[in-house]
């Protein structure tokens, strides 16, 4: 298997796993989003909490020069573990959502 397809599963695979984690307020549903022709998966929240509009990413991955960018996180999870734990080289992971500065600190991927 060939580096991009196993990306792509893999972060499928990842995605997945936290699509079935429901919040536990509200009428929300988890969707997920995966575009395979331009490499961008994320999983979002989409529904009411009482009045109140629910909507927005709780992660997005997308995989650009066969390196995956975890653009958004918003769980305490720390997804670039699991990606490396799933095989995933720390050089082949980019931590889109710090400043390029701040990847520079980080030991993974600066783009």
């Amino acid at each position: 298997m060939d580096k991009l397809t196993e990306y792509r599963s893999q972060v499928k695979q990842l995605l997945t796993k936290y699509l079935q984690y429901k919040p536990s307020y509200g009428d929300v549903e988890v969707e997920q989003i995966f575009d395979n022709e331009h490499d961008c998966y994320q999983i979002i929240s989409i529904g009411w909490n009482n009045q109140k509009r629910i909507y927005g990413p709780i992660m997005h991955l997308d995989i650009k020069n066969n390196k995956i960018w975890i653009q958004q996180n918003t769980t305490e999870v720390d997804i670039a573990l699991e990606l490396i734990e799933m095989g995933v080289p720390k050089q082949d992971i980019v931590i889109g959502f710090h400043t390029p500065k701040m990847r520079q600190l980080s030991g993974f991927a600066v783009e």
